[in-house]
């Protein structure tokens, strides 16, 4: 029985396989795909910082089109990385801004997403080049809304100086849309990059790209403001404020040193004095979730140089030397508060009166006034 077992074991390894197994041939039987990504690129004039790029990918011969593939595009400068994303297609434009040395690379990828290939190449580009104007269309995206894993973009905002936007193309997921305004619902959670691109009624073109990340979960948002001043003014911007899954609602301000309350992404608030003010900012996202940041800000008069002038002496024989004193800010720069313009002048005063202490103690007053309605006319350097 055990000999029967064997010999009907080895007729059937002969029978699937024995050409490999027995002849003793090592040889690897599998087929090794040959693939290959170019890409030639024309300036879109004689001189012309324009680029026209146009890419052609083969595999064992055959060329796949942009509907088996997808194409990823990157312009990379030496010292400062990756510097701009083309639009994901076999054709896109380019133009630069700076005279240097580019390294262009296009990507191949798969349906699944997966690099097939890469080829990459350099271009450099000239000062004349840049001096050439290239007259073309700005492409913008706006993200009008999220909602959890839908997001809502807007392409409306991009313009053309020269006339209309006729085309409009996004690349969301791998699939391509032709309106101006998309509505998405992306698969699931997470990062995805979501290009555009703008054609005029004259043919030239622009592309941009931009990031989304999205979440079928509630997240919670992040409240932050950047401001800006002029004099008591200050100007405040809660843009940089933002959540994942959704929008915010509302942005409510509170100013605990009058009690006031504001709302609003940007608002404008005038401030009684110099000083230091705490700021309060609470913002709360679609889902009803809040979150405060509070933040002290500093407003000021206008920056100006000042001056220090001694006015009194406690001995009349000093009186006159005393009150010919007067010193400057300018070599320290202009003065932004009254509390930094009193500490500098307590310091001028406090050196002189080092200096007069060798003859005899003595104690004196200042006037503190901006540089320009009492100038010092020989400025006096301790």
């Amino acid at each position: 029985m055990k000999k029967l077992l064997l010999v009907t074991l080895l007729s059937t390894l002969t029978a699937c396989g024995s050409e490999d197994i027995f002849d003793g041939d090592d040889q690897n039987d599998e087929t090794e795909i040959i693939s290959s990504v170019t890409f030639t690129h024309q300036a879109s004039d004689v001189n012309s910082p324009l680029y026209y790029f146009d890419g052609t990918y083969t595999e064992d011969g055959q060329v796949y089109t942009q509907d088996d593939i997808a194409w990823h595009w990157a312009v990379y400068l030496d010292g400062a990385g990756q510097v701009a994303t083309l639009h994901p297609e076999e054709d896109p434009q380019y133009q630069f801004l700076e005279a240097n040395t580019y390294r262009i690379k296009a990507t191949v990828l798969d349906t699944a997403g997966d690099e097939l290939d890469s080829y990459s190449q350099d271009i450099t580009i000239t000062p004349e080049q840049i001096d050439t104007t290239t007259l073309k269309p700005t492409a913008i995206i706006n993200i009008v809304s999220v909602n959890g894993l839908n997001v809502e973009f807007d392409a409306q905002s991009s313009t053309y100086s020269e006339g209309d936007i006729s085309e409009f193309e996004w690349i969301i997921e791998g699939a391509s849309y032709s309106t101006p305004v998309k509505a998405h619902t992306f698969n699931q959670s997470g990062q995805y990059s979501v290009s555009l691109k703008v054609k005029s009624v004259d043919g030239t073109e622009d592309s941009t790209t931009t990031t989304v990340e999205v979440s079928a979960e509630p997240t919670e948002p992040v409240a932050d403001f950047t401001y800006t001043t002029i004099n008591l003014v200050a100007n405040f911007d809660a843009s940089s404020s933002s959540n994942i899954s959704s929008n915010i609602d509302s942005y409510n301000w509170y100013f605990p040193h009058d009690g006031s309350s504001e709302n609003g992404l940007k608002i404008t608030k005038e401030f009684p004095a110099e000083d230091g003010y705490s700021v309060s900012l609470t913002i709360i996202s679609g889902e009803g979730i809040e979150k405060e940041v509070i933040k002290t800000i500093n407003v000021s008069e206008n920056a100006a140089y000042v001056t220090c002038d001694i006015l009194t002496s406690s001995h009349t024989l000093y009186r006159a030397r005393d009150e010919g004193q007067c010193f400057t800010s300018i070599a320290n720069g202009p003065l932004t508060t009254f509390s930094s313009a009193n500490a500098w002048c307590d310091a001028q005063i406090a050196k002189y009166k080092d200096q007069m202490s060798r003859i005899f103690p003595t104690n004196l007053t200042s006037e503190i006034r901006q540089q320009g309605n009492n100038e010092c006319a020989e400025p006096n350097e301790l």
